[in-house]
Formats: C-alpha cells, sequence, structure tokens
C-alpha cells in the first residue's frame, strides 16, 4: 500500500495546524480585532466608558483615557496627561499618525488594546485589538473538509499582457479596482473553470466563490494562494483554500471576489464555515 496518499495529507494539516497556530499566537489577528470605530471630524473621544466614542473595555483603562482629532483627513492624538500608552513601542507622536496603508503605520498600545488608523474609501475608521477578546479566549478551532487529493489540480495559467482592472466590492460597500495578472483554466467535476488572478513576484492570489457558500462554507467566498506558474501551469490545491478575514469578525473589510470568479460547481475542500453566528 502506497503511503504518499498519507503522506500529503499531514502535509496539509500540518499548514493547517499552522494557520490554525498563528490566528492564536498573533496580538493582531483576526480572533483578536474587537473594533472599526468610524472616525468623525473633530475630536473622538476614547476610554473605558461606553459614553465614549471609542469604547476600550478594561480596567486598565481610564474611563476616558484621550481624544483621537480628526481634520482634513488626518489623525492626531491626544492621551490623557500621564496616560501610559505607546506608539510602536515608543512615544506617542504629537504629528499625524500613519495610517495602516503607509510605510511603518503606528500602532498604538494602551493596556490589552492596540489601535491604528485606517482608511477605506473615503472614510476613515480605527481600528482596534483586544489580546483577552472572548472571540480569542474561547476559539474552539478552524473547520475542514476531509483532505481529499483529488482537489490538487494542474490548471493553465494563462497571463495578460498587462493586467487586467477588475471592479471589486468591500464589506462596506465600497467599490474600487484591482488588477489582475492573468487568470487560470481548470476541469472541476467535469465542467470547465476560470478564475482571474492577483500576483506578485511570491505567487498567485484568488478569492472565488462556489456552491458550497452559505452552506458548509463561509457566503462571502474563500481565498487561495499558490506558487508562481511554471511553463504556462500552476497547482492549485483547494485542499488549503481558507475564510477571508471577514468570516472571523464583523470589524474586518474585505474584498470579495470579483462577479467573474463564481464557480458553477461546489468545491468541498479546505476551511469551511466558521461560525453561523460570530461573537462581538
Amino acid at each position: 500500500m502506497s503511503t504518499k496518499p498519507l503522506t500529503y495529507t499531514a502535509e496539509i494539516e500540518s499548514a493547517r495546524k499552522a494557520r490554525e497556530q498563528r490566528l492564536i499566537e498573533s496580538e493582531r489577528s483576526w480572533l483578536t480585532l474587537s473594533g472599526l470605530f468610524t472616525l468623525h471630524e473633530g475630536e473622538n473621544t476614547f476610554g473605558s466608558s461606553p459614553e465614549c466614542d471609542i469604547h476600550l473595555p478594561g480596567e486598565a483603562v481610564p474611563p476616558k483615557a484621550g481624544t483621537f482629532i480628526l481634520k482634513n483627513g488626518k489623525v492626531t492624538v491626544r492621551p490623557l496627561e500621564g496616560l501610559i500608552m505607546t506608539c510602536n513601542e515608543g512615544q506617542v507622536p504629537k504629528r499625524a499618525l500613519r495610517m495602516d496603508n503607509e510605510e511603518k503605520p503606528d500602532f498604538l498600545r494602551l493596556a490589552n488594546h492596540i489601535m491604528v488608523v485606517i482608511q477605506r474609501g473615503e472614510r476613515i475608521f480605527l481600528r482596534t485589538w483586544d489580546a483577552n477578546h472572548p472571540v480569542r479566549k474561547y476559539f474552539a478551532g478552524l473547520r475542514y473538509y476531509p483532505v481529499d487529493p483529488d482537489y490538487r489540480i494542474e490548471a493553465d495559467f494563462i497571463a495578460y499582457e498587462t493586467p487586467r482592472p477588475l471592479p471589486i466590492t468591500d464589506v462596506l460597500g465600497n467599490t474600487f479596482e484591482m488588477p489582475h495578472v492573468g487568470y487560470v483554466v481548470f476541469q472541476l467535476h467535469g465542467q470547465e473553470c476560470r478564475l482571474e488572478a492577483l500576483g506578485d513576484e511570491k505567487g498567485i492570489y484568488i478569492s472565488f466563490k462556489d456552491q458550497t457558500n452559505g452552506k458548509t462554507t463561509y457566503g462571502g467566498g474563500r481565498e487561495l494562494e499558490a506558487e508562481l506558474p511554471r511553463g504556462g501551469k500552476v497547482i492549485l490545491d483547494f485542499n488549503l483554500t481558507h475564510n477571508p478575514p471577514c468570516a472571523y469578525t464583523y470589524f474586518a473589510t474585505c474584498p470579495l471576489p470579483p462577479a467573474e470568479n463564481t464557480l458553477p460547481v461546489p468545491v468541498e475542500a479546505g476551511e469551511m464555515i466558521y461560525q453561523k453566528k460570530l461573537m462581538r
């Protein structure tokens, strides 16, 4: 009896376990994401009091710990005098805070909370993580279909001469374009399938929907990474398909799969639905 399928299964299960460990161990994982607060022009208070614009629960946080000020698209922070709060493990700057899409973004730390300013579309938010978040505390593990070698597929990769911009909508309702570098074509369940792919020097990235969404898998679709194509071929291993961040939290801002990436067949492989009802 060949041991190859067992070896393959062990490799997939090891990769799944590593992903789960990253989610558990990281202070800034999707399991510890605790808030997404819209910043309005002017002053936005933060602290442990529910009356603050930005609520940061915990006995180590003062009822009113300070203020974030949004002015002309820039955000500064004014902590309460004497507050133990850091920025990138150093002093809190008086300049405008660097957002998450800028080089060296400013991560603020207050007790068990981490904060960063983000911009999505025309709106500016404060994203928060809580190391003591109940989602992390009561995390019971990810759920997967059994490993099936038939879902490890060799696909044709067709590169575009110039990247093809496709309209993408995120969970907040923003629409923007993302340049796709090519597409993959493969056979699954007797049908020809095609998926548009993003890519960089590390590999290709595919966001897709299929006929399991909303039933056994997350309704917003799933994601898959693959190594760079060689000789016009690429290996798509759907056993490594995983959920996007918005499957774990209400506070993510995930882009959804492009309309072109809806498969006509079920993909009963990879990660299944996390929870039918998410915790806040």
